[in-house]
């Protein structure tokens, strides 16, 4: 993403006055084209040899001029996009300036490089009020300056995509002059000119290697067509849809530069633009992302050129698309008898084919890397790497960089759902597929260098797909399978405890877990079911619940680390903090009895439980001591209050990295929230000292007491000596003034509330005596 400084040194003008350049140079080729046809006129010269030339001359200016108005197109769209760059620019920097003299903030705030907005609240003594109003003010200017961000940056990729195929069609106009054809460019044009630099990079394979000359590498990388698609295309296809408007030329393009590049010639390009990026080429890495997009694009089935009368997408991609030499490195599998490129008829070394095998395929996965974000491989394409990805784990035989090649294809994968759904399905995979054997093993290896966080692409999908709307057919299938999760993960002891295992040596195994829990909490208990699920899991009106034993593993896989376990304690705080408004808006005279029925005790305790019998397993397993695993627990419970609203204000100076207002809540433009925690997280940060029962139970009862200060003033219900202008006062201010304690009491007790009290104290005293053990297996399977 473009930083602050470098939006602001930016100068569009500069693409208008390229745009009068080219004009210029146009003018003097216009000239010369009108001064073709006039040797033909006021001439003794007649006949049909005359006429023959005069169509001739005459269809090359024809051609020429169509050239001309092609070059004017690129002008035209380089001027657009410096008006639409200049106005997004200006919007966006002006957002930034608007916040940076905010003066109704009680704090002067500030717009980091990359545009996240903070205010620094050391040193200052703000009241309650005022520092709610800074939180205001800085959640209202991160939403404009995000939204004119991702203005800017639409506006740039879609100016970039149409300068791009300007430019590619004034390349294949250059090529039809002087053919002597008077026609339109199409699509097959520009297959032809991926044909002939696919071709160019074939004849540098077969070349011997001392012969080859890289500059015709860098000839063909200068060609290639960028930014296949804007910004807006691949939010579509993130959200599931279709795109149907590809140009047809760079999809043709890229299709025969693949076909007729072979593997080395497209192999040996991408290692060269990778060499370049090295040593500071500032086009190669652009390029190198053009020829990994390229194939992404063009094995996708849900973008297409078009649509037909029906409405269907048409001149789709598709898995066959990727070169055959390709396909045979993804589908090959470490139980072939023979080597790819095995010939009988030759003295070959089975050794030396393999290695090269293994060699071909690293690189494959390296080029496939370099792909942008956004870029989703074809839904065939996606099953075929993660399937290659578990493959290659269980291979005997290692060399260097299999297990990085192995995550990257998972990853790769993962950028499409429907791939990782197949894979955890087995739908559509054929009768050969063992989903179990492939899942387990992605999921059950335990030496993932990127801490399993391809292989945990699986989980999140599911995650996501789970919060969409009830009525949409993905919603359904996530449902499906979290219930599922049970056979995958948990079919047996001895499955479990190989999960257990991997999760807990890759964190972001243990991290996705607890996203896909956090999420769905309702999977593990409800109102009236406060001890969890006795029934089996499975699907039961439209959403997945899980038995209680099994629950309660998910619930250890989910806390391996402070991340996952941050997740799941902000999970259960907000859990509480709606359970709780939703009671104070419903019937006053019912509360109690409302309350009585609430699973947050017991669920906050299932979770301090799961998370001291994971600590204690990793103890175990990595001999990391932990002088006492509760700290931890705690500390997850104390961050996880804080993100849930309930301690925000006392969490500032407590937790790592929130000595500013920003550090909490002025995330940058598309970053996770688990990403903007990393600060706080630190491996190295030292556990907070576990305070005694006695004070652990009275900040509990504190916290208890602000969720309920915090629940009643959004209901209405608070009494009015208890408002402090547009909040409720502080618990520390009501406790000091004997009026306002009163009143609080009274509403209390009036209420039915301090049982409830009582309850949530007792569910942070951390009396885990229900702790399960690892190997009880109560959910019949």
């Amino acid at each position: 993403m473009p930083t602050r400084p470098q939006v602001t040194d930016w100068k569009p003008f500069k693409l208008s006055e390229w745009a009068a350049e080219m004009e210029t140079d146009t003018q003097g080729y216009e000239t010369q084209l009108a001064r073709m046809i006039t040797h033909f006129t006021g001439t003794t010269w007649s006949g049909k040899a005359h006429d023959a030339a005069a169509d001739r001359f005459t269809e090359e200016r024809t051609q020429g001029l169509r050239l001309v108005q092609e070059i004017k197109d690129i002008a035209n769209a380089l001027r657009a996009a410096d008006t639409r760059l200049s106005d997004e620019r200006a919007t966006l920097l002006g957002r930034v300036t608007d916040a940076e003299n905010d003066a109704e903030c009680p704090l002067p705030l500030v717009v980091t490089e990359k545009w996240v907005v903070s205010a620094n609240a050391s040193g200052f003594h703000l009241s309650g009020e005022d520092q709610q109003k800074v939180k205001d003010r800085v959640l209202h200017h991160q939403g404009l300056i995000n939204a004119a961000y991702y203005a800017m940056q639409n506006a740039a990729s879609e100016a970039s995509a149409a300068i791009s195929a300007a430019a590619q069609e004034v390349r294949v106009r250059g090529d039809l002059i002087g053919s002597g054809l008077d026609a339109e460019v199409a699509p097959s044009d520009a297959g032809k000119l991926g044909n002939q630099d696919g071709s160019k990079l074939a004849e540098w394979a077969n070349t011997p290697e001392h012969q080859r000359n890289p500059a015709l590498l860098a000839e063909v990388a200068n060609q290639l067509p960028t930014h296949a698609l804007t910004d807006e295309q691949l939010k579509i296809l993130s959200e599931g849809g279709e795109v149907d408007t590809l140009p047809a030329s760079v999809q043709e393009y890229y299709k025969e530069l693949y076909k007729t590049g072979g593997k080395e010639g497209i192999l040996g390009l991408s290692e060269y633009l990778q060499e370049q990026e090295k040593v500071g080429n500032p086009e190669a890495a652009t390029q190198l992302d053009s020829l990994a997009n390229g194939l992404m694009v063009i094995s996708n089935e849900d973008i297409g050129t078009g649509r037909g009368d029906d409405g269907k997408l048409t001149g789709t991609g598709n898995y066959e698309n990727v070169p055959k030499e390709f396909r045979e490195l993804l589908e090959a599998k470490r139980t072939d008898i023979n080597p790819i490129g095995t010939d009988p008829s030759k003295a070959q070394s089975p050794t030396v084919l393999l290695q090269q095998q293994h060699e071909d395929t690293s690189a494959l996965a390296a080029l496939l890397s370099e792909s942008n974000p956004g870029y989703e491989p074809g839904t065939q394409l996606g099953t075929k790497m993660y399937e290659k990805a578990a493959d290659m784990v269980q291979d005997q035989y290692t060399w260097n960089d299999r297990d990085e090649a192995a995550a990257a294809f998972a990853n790769l994968g993962g950028r499409n759902d429907d791939s990782a759904h197949q894979i955890w399905t087995g739908e559509g995979m054929g009768d050969k597929y063992d989903r179990d054997e492939t899942v387990r093993t992605l999921l059950g290896y335990e030496k993932w260098p990127d801490e399993g966080k391809g292989a945990s692409t699986l989980i999140d999908r599911i995650t996501e797909e789970s919060q969409l709307p009830a009525d949409d057919p993905r919603y359904k299938r996530a449902q499906n399978d979290l219930a599922e999760m049970n056979a995958v993960l948990n079919p047996d002891n001895e499955t479990f405890e190989k999960m257990k295992k991997s999760f807990s040596e890759n964190d972001e195994l243990s991290n996705a877990m607890s996203r896909a829990v956090a999420n769905n909490l309702e999977a593990v208990s409800s109102p009236g079911n406060q001890q969890g699920y006795s029934f089996k899991t499975d699907v039961y009106d439209g959403k997945a619940l899980w038995h209680a034993e099994t629950a309660d593993r998910f619930l250890q896989l989910s806390s391996f680390t402070e991340e996952s376990r941050l997740n799941l304690t902000t999970a259960v705080e907000q859990y509480h903090q709606s359970q709780l408004t939703q009671a104070l808006n419903g019937d006053p005279n019912d509360l109690a009895g409302v309350l009585s029925a609430s699973d947050v005790g017991s669920l906050t305790g299932r979770i301090d439980s799961a998370m001291i019998e994971s600590l204690v397993y990793q103890d175990k397993e990595k001999g990391d001591a932990i002088t006492n695993p509760e700290d931890a627990v705690y500390k997850a419970k104390m961050m996880g209050i804080g993100l849930a609203g309930g301690l925000l204000d006392e969490g500032i100076g407590k937790i790592p990295g929130a000595t500013t207002l920003g550090g909490m809540i002025g995330l940058e433009p598309g970053e996770l929230l688990s990403e903007g925690l990393e600060e706080w997280i630190k491996p190295d940060y030292e556990y907070m000292e576990r305070p005694p029962n006695s004070t652990l139970y009275a900040d509990a009862h504190k916290n208890a007491q602000i969720a309920i200060l915090n629940a009643a003033f959004d209901a209405n219900q608070l009494p009015p000596t208890l408002h402090n202008g547009g909040q409720p006062f502080s618990i520390e201010a009501i406790q000091a003034d004997r009026t306002m304690w009163s009143d609080f009491t009274r509403f209390l007790n009036s209420h039915g509330l301090n049982q409830y009290l009582t309850d949530y104290g007792q569910s942070y005293s951390m009396h885990n005596d229900q702790a399960n053990a690892p190997g009880d297996d109560k959910e019949g399977k």
